[in-house]
């Protein structure tokens, strides 16, 4: 078993030199693309120009940076869209656990409808004493409802994911928009661009690492599009002592320690150096000294072979190779991925088969490397360098100023011709003391002559003169030579001056969008190439997270500037699953972008959002957010538009009743002083009626009481007759008559 284990790794020591010998060279085209990139140019491109041929000539040729603006540009902006990624899930068995979930929550919301509708039944049978009713729209309202649902429905497979997405792009350690403007501008300047995602040193977290093209090789698999389906890579790293014993000291045994510690290595000879340039006939300063000032005096320039006149400062870097190479496993009947790692010349770390290993349901024997990126490249198969391809346009640029300074320096004055023999002798006894004296003269408006010297002409002048300045129509034709170059380098990057900033009064805006029109015309293969290897970072590190966040994960998202959302993502909704990420078409994102926004101006304008809403809508970073924004605005302003048009009706509604009663109390008012004439009218009859029957009272009264009278007199004379009948002694008469 030991001896087993003893030739599997001697096999593997062969097969990691072997990718080494096989597949590491020095891309020297590469290193100059980046040096021209940073405003660096090697040093004896130009050297038979460089003579002092006068005074005030330049005596280098500078480097004016011309594509190193356009590359930026180009990263700026599609930094600047911040593209949405959508998730999908692909495989089968998501897929139908996806569409039995929707389902349920289909029947959840019709029950809950139908719920509702019984209450409501119940209700009105049962409290109210009402007959239930039939609502012709319940059929409608169900319709809406579930096409409600449906359309709205996001399954905890998408959810778990976007997460987890959202969480990679807002961590600091993944710092993943930095790492992006990296790998972008790799792409631009060499036409290639690699990363690599693994777990991080503690194993239970993401790590994403963008690798040097210079020090990235890979055996590209041609029938494959993407370079993590490649068959083999080697990635070399320049590292110190102390940093391979961070990295690799848990797989390092004794012996290999010890021979790291005995390790005298100063540096190889094609490594990224950095050489000092110092002058003829001058001995190097030592490595750990270099000169003061701005970056010591060093100048970065890899690409220059070692010669006399340079020293190499390599602070004992020693050169480690990680390797990657997929075999195919007889046993397991799948493609694995084995790693291995030289320290140096010696030191060994087979590693085997890789522990991280990300399989898709679909196609479990498949295997890729951690090793990915993308080759912006022709049919050919030869990367595309907007440097390497512009690299004559800047050499040009480059010497059309050089020439143009040089035209400007060695220029001079309009003058005369002096004849030094008929200089008028009393100006002084030598002859710089004569010329001095006469300019000085000359300069004041009197210009010596002596008509009596020997030899004096009338005007001290053998030739009229002659003139050594420089005229405008020379700088005019350099500076259309430069605007030439400019303009051909635009045509060649898609970056127009209107997308540099460089649109000029004259310019109408008509022009001006035509540029830019044309600008995105031209760079939309670039950013074409940018959206696939961003949707290919956040697809790697997703899949990565299936492995690294087995047990799910916990985090916080950035929703806004005030809130903070907590989200879990349970194992089970991702790291079974295969996922596909989807990312609209930048350039197709930038113009929406700017459409909405130009859109939101004018709504604004109209009334129909909130002016208060502009903040949001021009400060958003993506375009579903902005549509979210202006829809959001949209909305609150229809609604609101709503309620003051229902405030409106209500008032109008109230108005005219406030009319109508209006006119009531009119006609109550004229009704009533109607009734009140009449009522005085009446009361005026009522009070003569009363004043007749009181006086017919008061007169009924009066016959009433004379009636009685008169009765009670007649009365009293009966009772005086009877009373004498009584006693006049005659007892014929005695009864007393009942009147």
């Amino acid at each position: 078993m030991k001896n087993l284990m003893m030739m599997n790794k001697e096999h593997e020591i062969e097969l990691i030199n072997s990718c080494i010998n096989d597949l590491v060279y020095e891309k020297t085209q590469l290193k100059k693309a980046y040096n021209y990139y940073h405003c660096v140019r090697d040093a004896e491109q130009f050297r038979h120009i460089e003579e002092n041929y006068g005074i005030g000539t330049p005596t280098s040729v500078g480097f004016t940076p011309l594509i190193k603006k356009h590359i930026d540009v180009l990263v700026g902006e599609y930094l600047e869209l911040d593209p949405d990624l959508q998730i999908s899930c692909k495989d089968s068995k998501t897929v139908s656990e996806i569409m039995r979930d929707k389902q349920l929550k289909i029947h959840q919301a019709a029950f809950e409808f139908f719920k509702q509708r019984l209450q409501n039944a119940i209700i009105q049978v049962f409290q109210e004493g009402k007959a239930p009713t039939n609502d012709p729209f319940f059929e409608q309202e169900l319709e809406r409802i579930k096409k409600a649902t449906d359309n709205s429905y996001v399954s905890e497979y998408e959810k778990a994911a976007q997460n987890i997405l959202n969480y990679i792009k807002h961590s600091r350690d993944i710092d993943l928009k930095n790492k992006m403007r990296e790998l972008l501008t790799d792409l631009l300047i060499s036409g290639v661009c690699y990363y690599r995602t693994k777990p991080s040193g503690s194993k239970e977290g993401l790590k994403l690492e963008i690798l040097n093209p210079i020090d990235t090789f890979v055996e590209r698999n041609h029938n494959e599009f993407y370079l993590n389906k490649s068959t083999r890579a080697v990635i070399r790293r320049w590292l110190t002592k102390e940093q391979i014993k961070a990295e690799f000291n848990d797989e390092l045994s004794a012996e290999a320690k010890k021979k790291l510690d005995n390790d005298r290595t100063k540096g190889v000879d094609d490594s990224n150096a950095i050489y000092v340039r110092v002058k003829s006939g001058m001995e190097p300063m030592p490595a750990c000294s270099p000169t003061p000032g701005l970056l010591g005096g060093l100048e970065v320039s890899p690409f220059r072979n070692v010669k006399d006149n340079y020293y190499r400062v390599n602070n004992n870097l020693i050169c480690v190779y990680e390797c990657e190479w997929i075999e195919y496993d007889e046993k397991e009947d799948r493609l694995v991925r084995h790693e291995g790692v030289k320290i140096g010349d010696e030191i060994y770390i087979p590693r085997g088969v890789s522990e991280y290993i990300v399989r898709s349901a679909t196609n479990p024997k498949d295997c890729t490397l951690s090793v990915n990126g993308l080759f912006f490249s022709d049919k050919n198969g030869d990367p595309f360098s907007i440097v390497l391809n512009t690299m004559d346009l800047q050499d040009k640029y480059d010497l059309t100023i050089y020439y143009r300074d040089s035209l400007i320096a060695s220029s001079g004055s309009l003058g005369d011709w002096l004849d030094a023999a008929h200089l008028p002798t009393f100006l002084g006894e030598e002859m710089p003391e004569r010329a001095q004296k006469w300019l000085a003269y000359k300069k004041q408006g009197i210009a010596w002559y002596d008509s009596s010297q020997e030899g004096t002409q009338m005007i001290n002048t053998t030739f009229n003169g002659y003139d050594d300045t420089i005229k405008a129509q020379a700088i005019q034709a350099f500076q259309m030579v430069l605007e030439s170059i400019e303009q051909q380098a635009c045509s060649i990057t898609g970056v127009f001056q209107e997308k540099l900033g460089g649109i000029q009064q004259r310019d109408a805006v008509s022009n001006v969008k035509v540029g830019i029109r044309q600008s995105t015309l031209l760079t939309k293969q670039y950013f074409s190439a940018m959206d696939l290897i961003y949707k290919e970072v956040n697809y790697d590190l997703l899949n990565l997270a299936k492995i690294v966040f087995k047990n799910g994960i916990t985090g916080t998202l950035i929703n806004g500037t005030r809130l903070n959302q907590i989200f879990t993502a349970l194992p089970k909704y991702y790291t079974m699953t295969d996922f596909d990420i989807h990312i609209q078409d930048s350039t197709e994102t930038f113009q929406d972008k700017e459409s909405l926004k130009a859109t939101s101006v004018e709504l604004i304008k109209s009334g129909q959002v909130d002016p208060t809403m502009i903040f949001n809508i021009m400060t958003a970073k993506n375009v579903g957010e902005l549509k979210e924004y202006i829809e959001d605005a949209v909305q609150s302003k229809k609604q609101e538009n709503d309620m003051v048009s229902q405030l409106q009706q209500q008032l109008q509604q109230m108005q005219q009743q406030a009319q109508q009663l209006q006119q009531q109390l009119q006609q109550v008012t004229q009704q009533n002083e109607k009734l009140q004439k009449e009522l005085d009218k009446n009361s005026s009859d009522k009070m003569q009626l009363e004043q007749q029957r009181v006086e017919i009272e008061r007169k009924k009264a009066d016959d009433t009481k004379n009636y009685n009278d008169r009765i009670a007199a007649i009365k009293e004379r009966e009772i005086d007759i009877e009373y004498m009948q009584l006693n006049d002694g005659n007892p014929y008469n005695d009864k007393i008559k009942n009147t």
